[in-house]
C-alpha cells in the first residue's frame, strides 16, 4: 500500500473518532444563566450553582405559552442532553426538545415531563413521557426534592430518554428535529431545579 494512502486511511480514522467521540460542551456554567432567553416571565435564577425556576405563568391562562422557560441561544438538530434535575412537592416542570419560539414549545417539538408522581403509574402525562405523546415504559422518577439524572438522545426523528440509568422512551418522531432546547416551570405551584446540563452535538 502507498504511503499516501496510508496516510488517507488514517486521517479519515482521526477524523472519524473525532466525530464520534464529540467532547460534551457546558451548556450551564454554574454562575449564571449566560447562554440562555428567558421566555414568558416566570423567576429564574442561579442559587449555589443550580438554576431554579419558580413563580411560572399558567399554561392555560395563555395555550400558546405554556408556562415560563428558559431556552438556549442555539437551536440543535442531533445531539446527547445530559442533566440533572428536583421537583417541589406537587410541582410540574419538564425539558422542551427542539422547540420553536413562536408556538406552544412543548407542542413545536417535545417536552419531557416532570412531575411529582414518584410510584406512580407511568403515562403519557408522568415523569420522564413525551407529554401527551408517549408514556415512558417505567416511572423512574425519584421522590420530590431529590435529584434524577436524564439523557436525551436525538437523532433525526429518534428521540430516546435514559432516566436514572433506565432507558424508557424510544420514538420516532413527526414533529421540529432542529429547535431550542428549554427548561420549563409549568406553574406558580413549581419549584424546579437544574444542574450539570451539558450537551454533545452529533
Amino acid at each position: 500500500m502507498s504511503t499516501s494512502k496510508i496516510l488517507f486511511i488514517a486521517l479519515l480514522a482521526f477524523c472519524t473518532a473525532a466525530v464520534t467521540h464529540a467532547a460534551p460542551k457546558e451548556l450551564f456554567n454554574g454562575r449564571d444563566l449566560t447562554g440562555w432567553v428567558k421566555m414568558h416571565g416566570g423567576d429564574w435564577k442561579v442559587e449555589d450553582g443550580v438554576i431554579v425556576g419558580s413563580k411560572g405563568v399558567e399554561w392555560t391562562t395563555n395555550p400558546e405559552k405554556s408556562g415560563s422557560w428558559l431556552r438556549t441561544e442555539k437551536q440543535y438538530s442531533d445531539f446527547v442532553l445530559e442533566l440533572e434535575f428536583a421537583i417541589n412537592e406537587k410541582g410540574n416542570a419538564g425539558v422542551f426538545i427542539r422547540s420553536a419560539i413562536e408556538k406552544n414549545p412543548a407542542f413545536s417539538g417535545h417536552e419531557m415531563q416532570i412531575l411529582d408522581d414518584h410510584g406512580k403509574e407511568p403515562k403519557v402525562y408522568t415523569t420522564g413521557a413525551l407529554y401527551d405523546v408517549v408514556a415512558a415504559s417505567k416511572n423512574m422518577s425519584k421522590p420530590a426534592g431529590q435529584w434524577n439524572k436524564a439523557r436525551i438522545t436525538c437523532t433525526g426523528k429518534r428521540i430516546q430518554i435514559n432516566l436514572n440509568g433506565e432507558d424508557i422512551v424510544d420514538y420516532q418522531t413527526d414533529r421540529l428535529t432542529r429547535g431550542y432546547i428549554g427548561l420549563q416551570n409549568h406553574d406558580d405551584h413549581a419549584v424546579v431545579k437544574f444542574r450539570n446540563i451539558r450537551i454533545t452535538e452529533k
